[in-house]
């Protein structure tokens, strides 16, 4: 008796820790590249703009990318992500990369910050300031 129910004690437990719960999401995603390609001055240049809408069971994630120019000329790309909640941007230069969180909407546009580091980005240029050091990037057109 006692050996029948740890034998079927032992088959319950096996049974419960094998089954597995199937868990499945919704998902669609949605990407769009913009290649502009532009001549100034005898100058050809190009800006790619990349978005992306990503949902997962209701979710929607939007993100978009846009190329900016330093007045030296050098480039950063800024990425602007949403997520109904919360917004952040992720700019990456010089092989670095900073994610600042939303703070408020300026007249001009919204300031995002983090740490010691804060942007104000506008319709077509991004303040980036970190101290006593301020710099000015605009939007590749």
């Amino acid at each position: 008796m006692k050996t029948n129910t740890l034998i079927s004690g032992f088959a319950i437990a096996l049974a419960l820790v094998s089954c597995k719960k199937n868990d499945t999401k919704r998902t669609s995603e949605s990407y769009s590249t913009e290649t502009t390609v532009t001549d100034e001055n005898g100058k050809i240049d190009s800006m790619t703009t990349t978005s992306a809408e990503k949902e997962v069971d209701g979710k929607k994630t939007t993100s978009v990318s846009f190329p900016y120019k330093a007045s030296d000329g050098s480039r950063a790309k800024a990425t602007f992500l949403s997520d109904g909640k919360a917004k952040t941007i992720t700019i990456e230069a010089n092989n670095m990369k900073y994610v600042l969180d939303f703070k408020k909407a300026t007249p001009t546009g919204e300031l995002y910050e983090r740490n010691t580091i804060s942007a104000e980005a506008s319709e077509d240029s991004l303040l980036i300031s970190q101290g006593n050091n301020v710099i000015h990037l605009a939007k590749v057109k």
